[in-house]
């Protein structure tokens, strides 16, 4: 059987996924893979670049508009910092680096979330109407 992990592949955690989202996960797993592997190096962070295309050849299952669009959706999470640091000023490819504290701070806010709503359902319990 070959589609069973004899060849690349991707992860995904669920526990991220439900905080934000299924593609959003995927992608950003795969931003913090290569993250892992870069040399670039800037302003304390380590740096990744793909055009659409690029990020294509890692996710054949996604469109280039669900690529895009969740890659915004990353954005506007605030999960990533976007940079430029492209030799040629005319290149408006988006640099990424996950921040990993706004990360952090997410999943705490879901724990605590989640321990809230445990105090709720206990007390219920314990003084019924």
């Amino acid at each position: 059987m070959n589609l069973l992990f004899d060849n690349e592949l991707l992860v995904v955690n669920p526990k991220l996924a439900t905080l934000i989202g299924l593609n959003e996960a995927i992608i950003l797993q795969q931003m913090h893979y290569w993250i892992g592997k870069t040399n670039n190096n800037y302003d304390g962070k380590k740096w990744i670049y793909n055009s659409v295309s690029e990020w294509a050849k890692q996710f054949p299952f996604f469109s280039d508009s669900t690529i895009v669009r969740t890659i915004k959706n990353i954005e506007k999470k605030g999960l990533v910092f976007v940079g430029n640091y492209n030799k040629d000023g005319r290149d408006r490819t988006k640099w990424y680096s996950i921040d990993y504290t706004k990360l952090d701070e997410l999943e705490q806010l879901a724990f605590r979330q989640i321990a809230i709503m445990h105090l709720v359902k206990m007390s219920q319990c314990i003084y019924p109407k």
